[in-house]
C-alpha cells in the first residue's frame, strides 16, 4: 500500500449500494486525489457481491467481514481494532473515513476508536447526509473531540515513538487485566501505589504514560539506587543554606518540585531507611506537611505517589521499614513479564524497535521473520523489554553491511549466543536441584493464587490440596 496518498475507509451500505460511497468520492475529489478505498463488505451481503475494482478513478480493495449480528457493538469493535486499524497504522498520508453507511453501532465504534486515538493523527471523519427536501447528499466533517486517556497514550507514541511504551489495548488476557487494575488504581487519588515487576518490564514507561495520562499529573522521579542517606533526605526534602558543609544556597527538594504533580520512587527498596522514616510522617498526614533540612517552617506539598521495585512483595518485607512500606502499599499492581504476554510479542517489538531506531538508513518498520517469530513464542525473555532492545540494536548494527534477512538472521544468532546461559541461571533459580525445584514451586504457587483468584480456586484448578498450594508459597528457597 502507498503510505502517503489519501484512502477512504467505510463499511458497504446495503440499503443504498455502492451509491454512498459514489457520492463520498465525488465530494472527496477536492481534498485530494483517493487512491484506494478499504471498503468493508458483510460476507452475507445481498448488494455488495459485485463491487468493482475502480470506482471514481479510485482503486477499491474489499475487506471482508463475517459479523453474525451487525448490531454488536463489541463484536464490531474487536473486528475493526484488530483487523482494520493494523491495515492503517503507520499510515502517512491522508485517512478519510466515513462513519455513515452501515448500522448505527457500526457508526458508533468508528467514534470509539477515533476518541481513543486508534487511527493516524490527522485523519478526518466525514459523514453523508440525504436532504429530502433539496434531494441532495452532502458530506459534512464530524467533530467528535472528545480526549481519552487511551488517545493520549497513543498521541505520545506517535509523537515520541522513543518512549516505547506498551499499546493501550493488549491481546493477551494477562496483561489486559493487569492494565485494567492499573487504571483502576490510577483513578483513586490520594492513595500510593506499588508497581512490582522483574527487571525490563517497562515500570517506568508505565508511570510515565498510563498513570500521568490517567491522572493528568507529570511525573518527578527519583532513582533511590545508589544514594547515601544525606543525599536522598536532601533530594527529597531540599535543605536550606548553612543547613550542613557544602549547604551554600537553599534547595527546595522533589517533594516541593512534585507538588500538583506525581512523586515517583524508582527502586524503592534502595531508598535510605531513616529517609523511609522520614516520609512516613510526610505520608501519614493527608496535607502531606514536610520540613527542608535546617529549616523549622512546615511545608505542603500535594503529590500523588507512586513507587516500583524489581523486588517481590515477600522480599521488600524485609528489606523496607514496615511503617513505610504499609504506607506505599495500599494499591499494588504487578507487571507481568514478557514470557506470560506471548500474544502481545509482536506488538512489543514493533514498538521497541521505533524506540531504537535512531537513523533515516534504518527501516521505519520492524522486520519479521520466521525465525524470529520462533524466537519471540520460545526464549525466555528474562531481561524482557530489555532483551528486545538488545535485538533491534543487533539487528540494526548489521544493516548497510547485510541485506535485511541476513542482518535479521546475524543479529538473532548474536543475540541467542549471548543471552541463554544468563536466562537459564536466572529463570530457574540458584542452587542446587532441591533448592531449585522449591524455587519454581513458589513461583507457580504464587502464579496460581493470582490467576486463579485464591488459593481454594487453584487448588481444585491444579487437582492439589490447598494446603500444599500455601506451604509452597511460604517455602521460598
Amino acid at each position: 500500500m502507498d503510505m502517503n496518498g489519501h484512502i477512504l475507509l467505510c463499511w458497504h451500505a446495503e440499503r443504498a449500494g455502492i451509491g454512498v460511497l459514489e457520492i463520498t468520492l465525488k465530494k472527496l475529489k477536492n481534498k485530494g486525489p483517493i487512491q484506494r478505498v478499504l471498503y468493508l463488505i458483510q460476507t452475507d451481503t445481498k448488494t455488495g457481491k459485485n463491487i468493482p475494482d475502480q470506482i471514481e478513478g479510485s482503486k477499491v480493495e474489499r475487506v471482508n467481514v463475517d459479523l453474525k449480528d451487525p448490531t454488536d457493538h463489541q463484536a464490531i469493535y474487536l473486528f475493526v481494532r484488530d483487523s482494520v486499524v493494523p491495515l492503517v497504522r503507520g499510515y502517512k498520508g491522508r485517512l478519510h473515513i466515513n462513519i455513515s453507511p452501515g448500522t448505527p453501532a457500526m457508526h458508533s465504534v468508528w467514534l470509539m476508536l477515533s476518541a481513543g486515538g486508534a487511527f493516524p493523527m490527522g485523519t478526518h471523519i466525514w459523514s453523508t447526509q440525504y436532504n429530502q427536501n433539496t434531494k441532495r447528499t452532502s458530506l459534512k466533517p464530524v467533530n467528535f473531540k472528545i480526549t481519552t486517556y487511551l488517545a493520549e497514550i497513543r498521541s505520545a507514541l506517535k509523537t515520541y515513538p522513543s518512549i516505547g511504551a506498551y499499546e493501550p489495548e493488549k491481546c493477551s488476557s494477562v496483561r489486559q487485566q493487569v492494565l485494567q487494575k492499573l487504571k483502576l488504581y490510577a483513578k483513586m487519588n490520594g492513595h500510593p501505589m506499588l508497581i512490582l515487576g522483574e527487571r525490563g518490564t517497562g515500570k517506568t514507561r508505565l508511570v510515565e504514560t498510563y498513570i500521568s495520562k490517567i491522572k493528568q499529573r507529570d511525573v518527578v522521579a527519583l532513582a533511590c539506587g545508589g544514594l547515601d542517606s544525606s543525599v536522598a533526605e536532601s533530594l527529597l526534602f531540599g535543605h536550606v543554606k548553612g543547613a550542613f558543609t557544602g549547604a551554600d544556597r537553599d534547595r527546595q527538594g522533589l517533594l516541593a518540585e512534585a507538588d500538583k504533580q506525581i512523586l515517583f520512587l524508582d527502586e524503592v527498596q534502595d531508598l535510605p531507611k531513616n529517609v523511609q522514616r522520614e516520609l512516613v510522617r510526610t505520608l501519614q498526614d493527608h496535607k502531606h506537611r514536610y520540613r527542608q533540612l535546617g529549616s523549622n517552617e512546615e511545608k505542603t506539598s500535594d503529590f500523588e505517589l507512586v513507587c516500583a521495585s524489581n523486588q517481590s512483595f515477600d522480599e521488600l518485607r524485609s528489606q523496607l521499614y514496615p511503617d513505610f512500606l504499609d504506607r506505599i502499599a495500599h494499591l499494588i499492581v504487578e507487571i507481568p513479564p514478557l514470557r506470560q504476554c506471548r500474544e502481545d510479542l509482536i506488538s512489543d517489538w514493533e514498538i521497541v524497535w521505533s524506540e531504537c531506531r535512531r537513523s533515516d538508513s534504518i527501516p521505519e518498520y520492524a522486520p519479521i521473520t520466521a525465525e524470529l517469530e520462533k524466537q519471540l513464542k520460545s526464549n525466555l525473555l528474562t531481561g524482557n523489554m530489555r532483551d528486545l532492545q538488545k535485538l533491534a540494536i543487533l539487528i540494526m548494527a548489521w544493516y548497510g553491511e547485510k541485506d535485511e534477512m541476513d542482518a535479521v538472521n546475524m543479529g538473532l544468532e548474536e543475540w541467542v549466543r549471548w543471552g541463554r546461559m544468563d536466562e537459564i541461571a536466572s529463570e530457574f533459580g540458584e542452587g542446587s536441584w532441591g533448592d531449585r525445584t522449591k524455587w519454581f514451586q513458589h513461583r507457580m504457587a504464587k502464579w496460581a493464587k493470582e490467576y486463579f483468584g485464591n488459593l481454594d480456586s487453584a487448588a481444585t484448578a491444579l487437582k492439589c490440596s490447598t494446603k500444599s498450594l500455601k506451604n509452597h508459597i511460604n517455602n521460598k528457597q
